[in-house]
C-alpha cells in the first residue's frame, strides 16, 4: 500500500526495467512519497486531485501543468 514502495519495486522488476529508466507520476503527496521511497524521480500532475503547491512541498523531482508535457521528460 502506497507509499511503500514494494508495488513499484516489484512491477519495475518484473518488467525487467531499472529505477533508473522509469518515471512515477501521480497527484498527490502519497504518490510522490511512493516515487521517493522506490528511489525513483517523480513527476507531479498539476492537474490531477490536488495540485502543484503540494507536489512542490513534497518534492516532486518535476511537476507537469498538461500531459503533453510528460513527453519532456520520456523522450
Amino acid at each position: 500500500k502506497k507509499p511503500a514502495p514494494d508495488g513499484v519495486v516489484a512491477l519495475i522488476e518484473e518488467l525487467g526495467l531499472e529505477k533508473e529508466d522509469c518515471l512515477y507520476l501521480g497527484d498527490t503527496n502519497t504518490d510522490m512519497e511512493t516515487g521517493q521511497n522506490a528511489k525513483m524521480d517523480t513527476i507531479g500532475v498539476a492537474w490531477g486531485f490536488r495540485g502543484a503547491e503540494e507536489l512542490r512541498e513534497n518534492n516532486a523531482t518535476y511537476i507537469v501543468e498538461k500531459p503533453e508535457a510528460i513527453l519532456e521528460y520520456v523522450i
